[in-house]
């Protein structure tokens, strides 16, 4: 019996991989066609379906999750989230010359700013500086930024893209999209758009601390913190 069904279960188990891959769509004649791309990158035999072990470690994540409280749980999800986002993103810019995200961001932020200086780069995107100097002294050794004399402060020099730049920016302004939909594909806009006030707020109160207060000791922070926490409330 067990050899008779097996070729349906196989087809289950592929159409299971189709609706992971594909995020849209799914029926028949998009299956076929996805079958067909499978057979000529590998033999269907060996398409992936989940082990034993993607299941038990699937299991334990939900077990350590469903055991945290209610604060450590919410702050687990943002990291967890932030680092998958970094997942789709480095699979969608894999064959771009950008090493990091971090260099597309910088890339966007100077296409968009009137006047971006090397310190806006680093404040905007709450990066250390030693890695901001770092990430901007690629993308001019790449050729993707220039820096030139600020007319209004010749003490300073703000950065501009290169044509090199502007041209990748373009290509990678397009994957980052298709990043942001594929990632967003699991839930409906009026779901997430909720949280962004959240999120806003969280990040408002937090970003204005960063910024002014860097280099304090973690008393006075959370002293802080704590004298003004009333005022988000």
């Amino acid at each position: 019996m067990d050899g008779k069904y097996k070729i349906i279960k196989q087809l289950i188990d592929l159409w299971e991989n189709f609706e992971n891959e594909v995020f849209e769509d799914h029926n028949l004649l998009n299956f076929s066609e996805w079958m067909v791309e499978q057979i000529k990158e590998k033999s269907i035999s060996n398409t992936k379906t989940e082990t034993k072990y993607d299941h038990n470690l699937r299991s334990e994540t939900e077990l350590y999750l469903s055991k945290l409280e209610s604060k450590t749980l919410f702050q687990e999800y943002i990291f967890r989230i932030a680092r998958l986002e970094d997942f789709y993103i480095r699979k969608y810019l894999v064959d771009l010359p950008l090493n990091s995200r971090l260099e597309y961001l910088f890339l966007y932020t100077i296409n968009n700013l009137e006047r971006a200086r090397k310190t806006d780069l680093i404040s905007i995107h709450l990066v250390e500086y030693t890695t901001g100097m770092d990430t901007i002294r690629r993308l001019v050794k790449n050729n993707f930024i220039n820096e030139l004399q600020d007319k209004e402060d010749k003490r300073a020099k703000i950065l501009v893209l290169t044509k090199e730049g502007n041209e990748l920016l373009k290509k990678a302004n397009r994957r980052m999209e298709e990043a942001r939909n594929v990632f967003l594909a699991c839930i409906s806009p009026n779901k997430w758009k909720k949280t962004i006030p959240v999120l806003k707020e969280i990040n408002e109160f937090h970003n204005n601390i960063y910024l002014n207060h860097y280099d304090k000791p973690f008393p006075e922070i959370s002293n802080l913190m704590d004298s003004l926490k009333h005022l988000y409330k």
